[in-house]
């Protein structure tokens, strides 16, 4: 495995490397352990069998990093773990990666509502989240994502299934990996989970192979995939994307699953991604994510 990769180019034979299997099956099996039985707690007490919970959040979402940090740790050392705070703070990419970063996550959801309203549906766009509330939500959103799950999921996971299987697939299975890390919550009554999990587990395998294809062209910056989640986070809580209508819920998966389809025809395409480092060795200079 070359110490640098791009495009979509996997690990010879796609075969994933040993340390890679092993960071990933570590950092799955904490990630989930550690949520799931921040989880537990909650769906015990509304069973009525115990009067307390542990609170999910921060707890739920803080056992993705305490994952990242552990399964760097023990099969990378320090310079894993170097390289996983650089790629935290890589912030030095071209501006239209920034404007893909906000952009992208919402066009699905304006999409949806405008073709929902043009065919005589009704909804109220601010039901949820007041419009001059959006960038106080972005920002603390990305500050949450960038320090829990992104730290995860695309500070670790994707390097070590990209090694393995390339980009697309890569980013399909993180999805898989992805949404079913979410579904204690549709099995509790007091979060916003109420739509259809069936829905939402193609829309996070279609955002997984959007955020892929970003992530591969800022040189791994989690940063970027984590304005990105805020993003998308920010657009589906001002317009009220997933709590009106079930046709609208349903136009947004289907337009977020033509955005996938558009971008994996790209990514399979594509020869110009930043370089991005195999896991656990040096993070690409800035220079390097700049020239994408």
């Amino acid at each position: 495995m070359s110490m640098m990769q791009t495009g979509t180019a996997p690990a010879a034979g796609h075969q994933m490397p040993g340390r890679n299997r092993g960071t990933l099956v570590v950092f799955s099996a904490v990630a989930y352990g550690l949520s799931w039985a921040v989880w537990g707690t909650a769906l015990v007490q509304q069973a009525g069998w115990i009067g307390w919970s542990v609170p999910a959040e921060p707890f739920a979402f803080l056992a993705v990093s305490v994952a990242a940090v552990v399964s760097t740790a023990v099969f990378g050392g320090r310079p894993a773990l170097r390289s996983l705070g650089a790629r935290l703070v890589l912030w030095r990419v071209p501006v239209r990666w920034y404007v893909a970063a906000v952009a992208l996550p919402a066009l699905p959801a304006v999409a949806a509502l405008g073709l929902h309203l043009a065919l005589g549906g009704q909804h109220d766009v601010h039901a949820l989240v007041p419009l001059a509330a959006a960038l106080p939500l972005l920002l603390s959103q990305l500050v949450l994502h960038l320090l829990t799950e992104e730290a995860g999921w695309r500070g670790v996971a994707l390097p070590h299934l990209r090694a393995g299987f390339g980009s697309l697939p890569a980013g399909l299975l993180l999805g898989l990996l992805w949404a079913g890390w979410h579904i204690p919550m549709f099995l509790l009554d007091d979060t916003r989970q109420t739509y259809p999990f069936a829905g939402f587990l193609v829309m996070v395998v279609s955002i997984s192979v959007v955020m892929t294809w970003v992530w591969d062209h800022t040189g791994g910056s989690v940063l970027i995939v984590a304005l990105f989640h805020a993003a998308m986070n920010t657009a589906w809580a001002v317009l009220n994307i997933l709590w009106g209508d079930d046709r609208l819920f349903w136009l947004c998966v289907a337009f977020t699953v033509t955005l996938a389809a558009v971008v994996a025809v790209r990514q399979l395409r594509d020869t110009t991604a930043a370089p991005v480092p195999a896991p656990g060795v040096a993070t690409p200079t800035a220079g390097a994510a700049s020239r994408a």
